[in-house]
């Protein structure tokens, strides 16, 4: 690491080592903060059926190329994406990557190492947020099917639902809109929206030429949305309790929207609680319905958190980010 900060570097990677260091101490302080969070997720563990906790952990791993298969399906230059490295990226995302707001970190991680695989830093957040689309497009089209064959769920969560609830839902969406606004009055912010808008027409009327490409890209964030939600129904059953897929995948859902919005380092707190209001919502005590929450964390949020950070190092030593 001591060449990154090397006279004879590029004045800029002074600036950018002093900022990482400054990310892994946030990293760490964040850990730290949640002590507690982990203390009682560790506890929960050692009363966890060990075989669904086993499977519960694997899942994580086996999606990890899906993702990366997918950049290389919305690339308009695949050829210069080697599919190894681009795991190893993304798995960066979920080390480092967490010091950032809602998942841009991952978004800001992939870029970088696409720049360096030869595409245009327009192109590269393109293909990132085309994939992160989908994937959203994905996970909706499951709700609404979910929905459709559970239509009773509807009236469970909506007289349940406080009005404390939905003004908390309320306020996310004008913050939301009110930081779009805010940053549509920076030129600089304008210009980059617009470019990459560009790259988006660009890469539609690609899949318009080859629908079978965006049906492989659609295909790969259904996969992924089901392994999200089989991961939180085995969290469940791991702790002895009976939830149905349908709950699951509502419950996972919400909370990773409301993961997206509340500005944390990937989610944290947020995710947990969206996931934890809905299933208490479904009927599940304040206690079961936090554990199951916590399990479910521990396998994607604190599992590839040291991990992605050793890919993190290893692709900055070889120049990849």
């Amino acid at each position: 690491m001591k060449d990154l900060i090397h006279e004879d570097h590029h004045p800029h990677l002074k600036k950018r080592f002093m900022l990482e260091t400054l990310g892994f101490a946030v990293l760490v302080l964040i850990s730290y903060l949640q002590w507690d969070v982990l203390k009682q997720a560790f506890s929960t563990i050692s009363e966890v059926n060990a075989s669904w906790f086993i499977l519960l952990l694997s899942l994580y791993w086996l999606i990890q190329p899906l993702t990366a298969i997918s950049y290389k399906l919305i690339s308009p230059k695949p050829k210069k994406m080697r599919l190894g490295t681009m795991i190893i990226a993304h798995l960066a995302g979920a080390g480092p990557g967490r010091i950032i707001p809602g998942g841009v970190g991952n978004i800001s991680i992939m870029s970088l190492h696409l720049k360096k695989a030869g595409l245009s830093i327009e192109q590269a957040i393109g293909i990132v947020v085309t994939n992160n689309l989908f994937g959203l497009f994905a996970n909706l089209t499951l709700v609404g099917a979910a929905l459709i064959i559970r239509p009773e769920t509807i009236s469970i969560l909506t007289d349940n639902i406080s009005s404390q609830q939905l003004i908390y839902a309320g306020a996310f969406i004008v913050l939301g809109l009110v930081l779009y606004i805010w940053l549509m009055h920076f030129r600089s912010a304008r210009k980059e929206v617009n470019k990459t808008a560009k790259q988006w027409r660009k890469i539609a009327k690609s899949f318009v030429r080859q629908p079978k490409k965006a049906l492989a890209v659609f295909s790969i964030g259904i996969t992924i949305a089901l392994t999200h939600t089989f991961m939180l129904d085995f969290s469940a059953y791991a702790l002895g309790f009976d939830l149905s897929i349908f709950d699951a995948l509502i419950a996972m859902s919400f909370g990773v929207a409301i993961g997206g919005v509340i500005p944390t380092p990937g989610g944290v707190g947020g995710v947990e609680a969206g996931i934890i209001t809905v299933l208490i919502v479904l009927g599940f005590a304040p206690a079961e319905a936090t554990s199951v929450a916590l399990l479910f964390r521990i396998a994607t949020y604190w599992q590839p958190l040291i991990p992605g950070t050793l890919a993190y190092l290893y692709l900055r030593e070889r120049n990849l980010l």
